[in-house]
């Protein structure tokens, strides 16, 4: 063989049965590691998001009973099997709560029309609200006081597997004022 008609092999490209086995055992490793902390991950966001949402539903109660002068209620209602016309029971927050122009003054929010509620929300079944006691609204007077003798507390966490902080305590005050912290699990 002369020099002039000897052609080297190429390099081979690629990978080898050997460095694929070994690439796909790592991330299957690494994944193993990482999905629980996703999961919790998850669990917090919907906590709170819901917690924002439920808030965000209080700001508007109070917002609109100073903007229109008028009472202005937060309730639990079961909104799941359609427009509700009376506040729920206490252990409906859980599912949804709505927004709607009170035409009490006082005691328990009677029935209303469709056309009184101003924003209705769903609850994540995910997640599991309840209010301390039997407390199923909230009313905010014109002067966007909550019409109430003590603080109200609402607390929000998963339906399963509450870790650490990821329970939300969601805090009315009498002024109309509210909170929302984080806090463990209970």
């Amino acid at each position: 063989m002369s020099a002039s008609t000897f052609r080297p092999r190429p390099a081979p490209r690629g990978f080898g049965l050997v460095e694929l086995v070994i690439t796909v055992a790592i991330i299957a490793i690494l994944a193993t590691i990482a999905l629980p902390s996703f999961a919790y991950t998850i669990r917090s966001s919907r906590v709170r998001t819901e917690a924002n949402d439920f808030v965000s539903a209080l700001n508007l109660a109070r917002n609109e009973a100073i903007t229109r002068s008028r009472n202005v209620t937060i309730c639990a209602a079961d909104t799941r099997v359609g427009v509700p016309t009376s506040c729920g029971a206490a252990t409906d927050w859980q599912h949804s709560w709505i927004v709607f122009l009170d035409q009490t003054s006082s005691g328990t929010p009677g029935a209303f029309d469709a056309a009184d509620i101003l924003r209705s929300w769903n609850g994540n079944e995910k997640n599991s609200m309840a209010a301390a006691g039997d407390v199923t609204y909230v009313r905010f007077n014109s002067r966007g006081e909550a019409q109430m003798d003590s603080p109200q507390v609402f607390i929000l966490k998963p339906v399963t597997d509450c870790r650490n902080d990821q329970q939300r305590r969601i805090e009315v005050n009498p002024l109309g004022r509210f909170s929302s912290m984080a806090e463990e699990c209970s």
